[in-house]
């Protein structure tokens, strides 16, 4: 068995978002996650549940249009979308990601990869198996985010 990643399914919404949730709730600061899905695959959801393991209570959005916005809690949730992006140059997008008090999240985070040439960070694949089932598979990238990884397993037992 490959424990150097984890997949997680998700019956509902409801479902999608308690996992982030817990994703939210082991999270400790300067922590980058990159969303891939398609669309209405739930990325929005899982960040709404990430926002409540971090103690933030405001309606979490996809800022689709403004590209960036912050959230305060526990820690700042970072939530940056680049749908719309076709470059990320010039957004300034690696102050986010370097800063100890916060976490980023990045729906469309595939287009961070090569720009910044990131070493490491947590790529969460969302897929649509039905109407309101999802299969989230959590590929940690670095040495922090195989331990991340192992703090998620911790939580589900």
């Amino acid at each position: 068995m490959d424990n150097t990643y984890i997949t997680l399914y998700s019956k509902s919404p409801l479902e999608t978002e308690e996992i982030g949730k817990i994703i939210g709730k082991i999270s400790e600061g300067r922590e980058l996650f990159l969303l891939l899905g398609d669309l209405g695959a739930g990325k929005t959801v899982l960040v709404k549940g990430i926002a409540k393991g971090l103690g933030i209570d405001a309606q979490i959005v996809s800022p689709t249009f403004i590209i960036i916005k912050n959230y305060p809690g526990r820690l700042t949730l970072n939530h940056i979308d680049l749908y719309r992006i076709n470059s990320i140059e010039g957004l300034g997008i690696e102050e986010y990601i370097d800063d100890d008090l916060s976490v980023t999240v990045v729906e469309w985070g595939e287009k961070l990869i090569d720009s910044l040439r990131l070493k490491e960070y947590l790529l969460v694949k969302i897929e649509i198996t039905d109407d309101n089932s999802r299969k989230i598979t959590l590929v940690p990238k670095g040495e922090r985010y195989i331990r991340f990884i192992e703090r998620i397993r911790e939580w589900q037992t």
